[in-house]
């Protein structure tokens, strides 16, 4: 039996709040602006951040919650947007697997470095 990939995780032993924000009162934005910082500097070091965000994206928008792979759930919903728009991803369903979201997920950072480079 192979090893989960959770073993792996960099927030392994991190607290829940700082990937879900805190239970039982509202957090002020500039709080909430800081946590998400801080779990995205988390998720830039993990060695399994492809997997967390891929097992994220495969499930329906409506059941994700806080920062899985670096990314919040409304970064999440606009990159699998912008997937749907260029035809990688089906309308009506998730991302079919890991590999094809890693796959995505390298184009998408060859773009984004592409636009940091040329400015």
């Amino acid at each position: 039996m192979s090893e989960h990939w959770t073993q792996y995780a960099a927030c392994r032993d991190t607290m829940l709040e700082l990937w879900f924000g805190p239970e039982g009162y509202a957090e002020p934005k500039d709080q909430s602006r800081w946590r998400q910082r801080r779990a995205a500097e988390v998720c830039a070091m993990c060695p399994v951040r492809t997997e967390c965000l891929a097992e994220e994206l495969m499930r329906p928008i409506r059941e994700q919650h806080g920062i899985r792979g670096g990314l919040t759930p409304r970064a999440r919903e606009r990159l699998l947007a912008r997937w749907r728009q260029t035809g990688h991803v089906p309308e009506d369903r998730p991302p079919d697997g890991i590999e094809t979201v890693r796959r995505l997920l390298e184009k998408h950072e060859q773009r984004r470095d592409q636009r940091i480079r040329h400015g």
